[in-house]
């Protein structure tokens, strides 16, 4: 099972790669939402760490919604999920300021709030 470092590390990774994106067009918007959602969700995996490993997104959206520390970010991991599974499997226009503002103030509410129990 990977570890709560391992899990920041990888977490950290994905943002820094979502944040240097130049956005300016579509495919790097895209990635940008999705390299996102996949940093808030080791975040919420790096706080389960190392008991817990839920390996299905619906294992982790029923587990984020019902814990009491965890319920307080749902809001913005939802907003997350909807950009990243709109951003794959949908054609949806994005824009640069949908993960300048919406997906990476997120991003950091999830990380700042999961960051008091690490």
């Amino acid at each position: 099972m990977p570890t709560r470092e391992q899990h920041v590390t990888k977490a950290d990774g994905n943002a820094a790669f979502a944040l240097s994106l130049p956005l300016e067009n579509q495919t790097q918007i895209e990635w940008a939402l999705v390299a996102l959602f996949y940093a808030a969700m080791h975040y919420i995996e790096a706080y389960l760490a190392p008991n817990t490993h839920l390996r299905s997104h619906e294992a982790r959206d029923k587990y984020v919604g019902r814990e009491s520390h965890l319920r307080l970010i749902f809001k913005e991991y939802s907003h997350l999920k909807y950009f990243s599974v709109n951003a794959r499997y949908e054609i949806c226009t994005f824009r640069a300021e949908d993960v300048q503002n919406e997906a990476s103030r997120d991003y950091e509410t999830i990380k700042r709030h999961i960051g008091t129990k690490l």
